[in-house]
């Protein structure tokens, strides 16, 4: 393989890396907490009664706003911005709104390839369980099994005290518990797995880890969440501000109660 021309990140020990990625996950955390802060004064805007009657054209026929929620709570429009010139329309639209449109389409791998870069999922459990479950979902996802190995272990995602002390998301059980984020750790039942997203760089046949967040650190690239953000009701999660915003739809704390193909 010939190696492309890339100025690569400086090759620390794993010691200074982790320096290094203490002090990134410092201005991290307050970009979330920042964060929190811009959503919570989105959802308090006040709103605006649309009184004109819009018309909407549809392979269905006309639709007016309402209709467009197709009896939802919420509407996102994303104004896909087509291309004119002299007052007339061209055949092709921004390319732009093109890529983030396919994204939605069609998932995130297009995009991802054409960067020269690889999504794939690893998990701990058996294989034959991966695949069927992969089966059941309809998705073509590369999914991978790090069954036997130390893999998740090492980049911190199965805590085991048979294997290391646990440690996730650059905390140790203590600390977790005493910044009142550790409610995995009150009762744990060894070993368990969380969740993560690491990054890795090959220069030639030699492959870098360059990256590793957990927790609400994976939020950034859950598209859903981000969108929801936008919105006046937000995530619907009991957590967010302002408080009883639309109790009746509020989502209980913990995991989805069912798969998405429930």
């Amino acid at each position: 393989m010939t190696t492309p021309a890339i100025t690569y990140p400086r090759v620390a020990s794993r010691a200074d890396w982790l320096t290094a990625r203490l002090a990134l996950l410092a201005q991290e955390k307050e970009l979330t907490r920042a964060r929190d802060r811009v959503n919570t004064a989105r959802r308090e805007l006040p709103m605006v009664r649309i009184t004109e009657p819009y018309a909407f054209a549809s392979a269905d026929g006309p639709k007016t706003l309402l209709e467009l929620f197709a009896g939802r709570q919420q509407l996102i429009v994303y104004h896909f911005m087509w291309l004119w010139e002299n007052g007339r329309p061209l055949d092709e639209p921004c390319r732009g709104c093109a890529g983030f449109a396919d994204q939605i389409a069609r998932g995130h791998l297009t995009t991802l390839h054409r960067s020269h870069t690889t999504f794939a999922l690893v998990s701990r459990g058996p294989l034959a369980k991966l695949m069927a479950f992969r089966l059941r979902m309809g998705w073509n996802l590369p999914w991978f099994s790090s069954e036997g190995t130390r893999f998740n272990h090492d980049f911190g995602v199965t805590l085991d005290p048979a294997v290391a002390p646990p440690l996730y998301n650059y905390r140790t059980a203590a600390e977790h518990l005493a910044a009142g984020s550790g409610g995995f750790f009150e009762e744990p039942d060894y070993p368990f797995d969380l969740h993560g997203l690491s990054c890795f760089l090959r220069r030639g046949d030699e492959v870098y880890h360059t990256y590793s967040t957990y927790a609400r650190g994976v939020e950034d690239v859950i598209g859903p969440l981000r969108l929801l953000d936008q919105t006046a009701l937000g995530r619907q999660e009991e957590w967010e501000e302002p408080k009883n915003r639309a109790p009746g739809l509020v989502k209980p704390l913990g995991p989805p109660p069912g798969f998405p193909d429930e």
